[in-house]
């Protein structure tokens, strides 16, 4: 064991805030309702892209979360927006043009980019970046992981580098590291409670190659609790091999 997992993520319509979960069932793509939505201009159906278009910029200062009971649920400044016309509603006023959240599948819309099922960071990326920014305002929300670890020891320089194409085991659920994470000019922008800060961007290009953190594969689903313990084991093939 080299750590333990300290906090889950997941994030139901891409560019918005997510949800942080106590525990989580980790299916074969990824955690169950992460990422499964879309915010789209209504009209163009140009999809929400926060780090490249101005009209995009307040987004982030939005949030989703999946109930299991009402199903999607959007907020924003601390209120929950109802069923889905009340959403674009909201989200019309923030925007200044009419929205559409929408579900992503095969033969409909589709995200913006093909992303890997799992992202995960590690405490010891934060330290390092927190040396480099000590008066910064820095928070897992403007990384967006699915999983955060502690490492016992953090006295190597993105360890989770040397992770690539080796198991990771955390709970009943095992993982293959993939790729590295890179980054954009999302890690700056202004979420609530956190400010526009370009330095933080600067510094990941410029000390860490543009990565932060890993995506990952599920080699085999399992449940996840905050807690579980991280082990790594032996390289492995690609779980599509």
């Amino acid at each position: 064991m080299i750590g333990r997992l300290t906090e889950i993520w997941r994030y139901p319509v891409s560019s918005l805030g997510g949800e942080r979960l106590a525990q989580a069932a980790l299916l074969e793509g990824g955690l169950a309702h992460d990422r499964s939505h879309g915010l789209f201009d209504a009209r163009s159906d140009e999809i929400s892209y926060p780090s490249k278009g101005r009209r995009w910029r307040t987004v982030p200062m939005a949030a989703s979360r999946w109930s299991e009971t009402a199903g999607l649920e959007v907020s924003a400044d601390g209120v929950t927006f109802g069923p889905p016309e009340t959403q674009s509603r909201a989200l019309e006023d923030m925007l200044g043009f009419p929205p559409a959240i929408r579900e992503y599948a095969a033969a409909g819309p589709q995200p913006r980019y093909r992303r890997a099922p799992i992202h995960l960071l590690t405490n010891a990326d934060m330290a390092r970046l927190r040396a480099l920014l000590p008066d910064a305002v820095l928070d897992l929300r403007r990384f967006r992981p699915n999983l955060m670890v502690m490492l016992d020891d953090v006295s190597a320089a993105m360890p989770q580098d040397e992770w690539l194409g080796r198991e990771i085991r955390l709970g009943e659920a095992v993982l293959r590291a993939t790729i590295p994470c890179v980054r954009c000019g999302f890690t700056s922008m202004e979420q609530p409670g956190l400010p526009m800060d370009p330095r933080v961007l600067q510094h990941l290009v410029q000390d860490f190659g543009r990565n932060f953190g890993i995506y990952c594969e599920v080699l085999v689903p399992g449940q996840l609790r905050e807690g579980d313990a991280l082990a790594l084991g032996p390289a492995v093939a690609e779980a599509s091999a």
